[in-house]
Parts: structure tokens; C-alpha cells; sequence
């Protein structure tokens, strides 16, 4: 289109400018002659001015974007970019969790089958509760005191070796986490250096014979007359397990 119009005016200031030479087109003077070559060259130096415009936009362009190491951002109809599809983004929820087996209950769970104990029975006998523990021994070489405003909430269970010959027990090996839950308040068992402490218990039991194992943790002063539950909560890298003690 643009080559045609050139082109057009190009014939027509030729035309006008030769028009002398003819009788049925009419005669120019100088002055006159002189504006048709003008304004053609002005109409010339117009679309040349044009097409010469465009191509230096582009190019400036292209060599921002290069220099800026910049993408065109691909847009929605609305001028919002796109959001990444969730498949995009890559991972899943599932399988970040760890799974940890829950025994069921209703198979009546204990303690020995929890920690693995061959011929070994382990019942829960009570609870004491004491300002301090042990209260009594002459061989006594750790005592535990309650912090103030509490009371040592001391439970008792017996360790029975049920075969014919000593049976070695080693719980500390086991790397359970045992939890004492009272009136449905879940409470950690404390680190203790007691010899009988069931978390760290290492021993042997001859045949028929039994020792006595505890777990202490603290409550407040007061709610010694009150208990009304008590659960134990055993933890391991794969199984956790509730057993009520009472």
C-alpha cells in the first residue's frame, strides 16, 4: 500500500512538472511547480520517516529485553498473570508424614508385649505420692525432691521372670518414651538416677523372683487426695500405646 502511494505521487510531481510541454493539461507557473515537488517530497520523507521509526522501536526493544534478561510473562484475557498449576510445584503432603503404628486397644496391650520382654511379666501394683524419694535405706545414694508446690507422684510395678532360669531385662535398650497421664493430663516421666527407674531399668532376675520398678513425675500439691485416673503412654519409632493402670 505504501509503495503504491509513493509511487502515485511520484507520477503525479512528474506530470505536473512536464505538464508544459502538452496543451490539454494546464499550465503551472514556476512558483507553483515548485510546491507540487515540495509537498511530494514531503509525503516521501513521511513514510520514510515512518518505516525507519518502527524498526528503531524494535530494535531498541529487543536489545532492553536482552540486556535485562527479561521474558514476555505470558497473561491471562483478564492482564493477570497465570497462577502455576499445583502439579507445577511439585512434592506432596502425603508421604512427608512419618507413620507411627497405634496398637489396638482392644487386644488388651501391656507392658512386656510393648517393650518386647520374653518370660517376663510386668504388673502395675500403685502409686505413692512423697515430698521426697526413696524415704528410706542406708544404701540410699539418690534421692529425688519435689519442686516446690508439688508432690512426687511415684508409680509402682513388679517385674516377674516367669522361666526356669535368670532372665536378663535391659529396658534402657529399647528407646521408649514413657508418659503418665492423670485425670486425662498427659505429664512426662522424669530422667531419673534411681536404680529401679522402668524407663533405664538394666538388670537380671532370677527364676521366680521379682524386682520392683517405678516411674515418678510431679503434680501439683493437693491433687494427691484426688486422682481419680491414671493412664500409662508408651512411645517408640513405631508404635505408641494407652494402657489404664486403674
Amino acid at each position: 500500500m505504501k509503495k503504491r502511494i509513493i509511487g502515485s505521487v511520484l507520477i503525479l510531481a512528474c506530470v505536473i512538472i512536464m505538464a508544459g510541454c502538452g496543451n490539454k493539461i494546464p499550465e503551472l507557473s514556476d512558483q507553483q511547480q515548485d510546491l507540487v515537488v515540495e509537498y511530494a517530497s514531503s509525503v516521501l520523507l513521511k513514510y520514510d520517516a515512518n518505516h525507519e521509526s518502527k524498526l528503531v522501536e524494535l530494535t531498541l526493544e529487543q536489545e532492553t529485553q536482552e540486556e535485562t534478561g527479561t521474558e514476555e510473562v505470558s497473561q491471562t484475557p483478564d492482564g493477570m498473570e497465570e497462577e502455576k498449576k499445583p502439579e507445577e510445584t511439585g512434592g506432596s503432603l502425603e508421604g512427608d508424614m512419618s507413620d507411627v503404628t497405634v496398637i489396638d486397644q482392644t487386644q488388651a496391650a501391656t507392658i512386656e508385649s510393648f517393650l518386647k520382654l520374653d518370660s517376663v511379666k510386668i504388673t502395675y501394683t500403685g502409686y505413692e505420692t512423697t515430698a521426697f524419694y526413696p524415704d528410706q535405706g542406708d544404701d540410699l545414694f539418690f534421692v529425688m525432691n519435689a519442686s516446690e508446690g508439688n508432690q512426687l507422684l511415684v508409680l509402682k510395678f513388679l517385674a516377674e521372670n516367669l522361666a526356669g532360669t535368670e532372665t536378663g531385662i535391659d529396658i534402657a535398650q529399647k528407646e521408649t518414651r514413657f508418659k503418665i497421664v492423670v485425670d486425662g493430663q498427659e505429664k512426662n516421666a522424669l530422667t531419673t538416677m534411681l536404680l529401679n527407674d522402668m524407663a533405664y531399668y538394666q538388670g537380671t532376675i532370677a527364676p521366680g523372683e521379682s524386682a520392683e520398678l517405678v516411674l515418678i513425675c510431679e503434680i501439683p500439691t493437693g491433687q494427691e487426695g484426688t486422682i481419680s485416673s491414671l493412664e500409662l503412654v508408651m512411645k517408640n519409632a513405631e508404635d505408641a500405646v494407652t494402657i489404664p493402670l486403674n
